[in-house]
């Protein structure tokens, strides 16, 4: 018979220290009464729940929509959509935002409006992607109809490093046509 290696030593060293461990962890963690196989040998072997793979009921329940009472909050500040400056301050939050619609845009690669309220970028630009035009042509508002009006907005204001400041409109409800 020829001598182990070092390399062979190694190994067979590791296995049988994986094994002993293996042994130690199974004498020391007995599994629990309830779940147990005897198997001959008076070894215990946990019982397989069932033969199906286990799987979680998921539930998905939409955030509700926010009710009359919360769109007009007093603590919402109402602010011109010509004062760029005082809605730049108010990124991160909800504002109501009051002005007249300058141009409606509309991206056919997208299906998103934009309601810009000046001629520049500098100006608030309020966003309707095609998630939410479904909503407005169900509630028969086309998003073109909003051009030359003066409109209310209700939402959060971001200031979007490429665009400029903008306010996304999800619901139908965070716009009103002012008379």
């Amino acid at each position: 018979m020829r001598p182990l290696s070092g390399t062979s030593f190694v190994i067979l060293l590791l296995f049988f220290a994986g094994f002993f461990s293996h042994v130690l962890y199974q004498r020391w963690n007995p599994p629990t009464p309830e779940t147990q196989l005897s198997m001959p040998g008076n070894q215990s072997w946990p019982a397989p729940a069932s033969r199906e793979p286990q799987s979680y009921r998921v539930s998905f329940a939409p955030l509700p929509l926010p009710s009359a009472a919360e769109e007009t909050n007093v603590e919402t500040p109402l602010v011109v959509a010509r004062e760029v400056e005082k809605i730049r301050a108010l990124t991160g939050k909800q504002a109501r935002i009051r002005g007249r619609v300058f141009r409606v845009g509309h991206s056919a690669k997208s299906n998103t409006y934009f309601l810009n309220f000046g001629p520049s970028r500098e100006a608030l630009t309020a966003v309707i992607f095609s998630s939410a035009v479904e909503l407005f042509e169900k509630n028969k508002q086309a998003p073109k109809n909003f051009e030359n009006k003066d409109v209310e907005i209700i939402g959060a204001i971001k200031d979007h490093p490429q665009y400029g400041l903008e306010i996304v409109v999800e619901n139908p409800k965070q716009i009103k046509i002012i008379n």
